[in-house]
């Protein structure tokens, strides 16, 4: 529960701090006549914060799912869900 607290706190400041600045860059390079070409910083920021948040939306998924044997308690009494 806490990694994924702290990889959607991280993916939170990925995407404001990353990749909304660089949208409005991306917007004004676009409507610009004639449209300027990126630059390779400008490309860079605008694949690396994508890949990233989409790296760290993966891992959450898995680790919602995959459920670490030191992480599952035991039952009272032995019993595993039967009725």
């Amino acid at each position: 529960m806490t990694i994924k607290l702290v990889l959607t706190t991280i993916l939170t400041g990925v995407i404001l701090l990353g990749l909304v600045p660089r949208l409005g860059v991306a917007a004004d390079a676009a409507t610009a006549l004639p449209p300027r070409p990126f630059t390779d910083a400008e490309r860079l920021r605008l694949v690396v914060a994508p890949a990233a948040g989409v790296t760290l939306l993966i891992l959450m998924v898995v680790l919602a799912i995959y459920k670490p044997g030191w992480r599952l308690r035991s039952r009272p009494n032995g019993k595993h869900g039967q009725a």
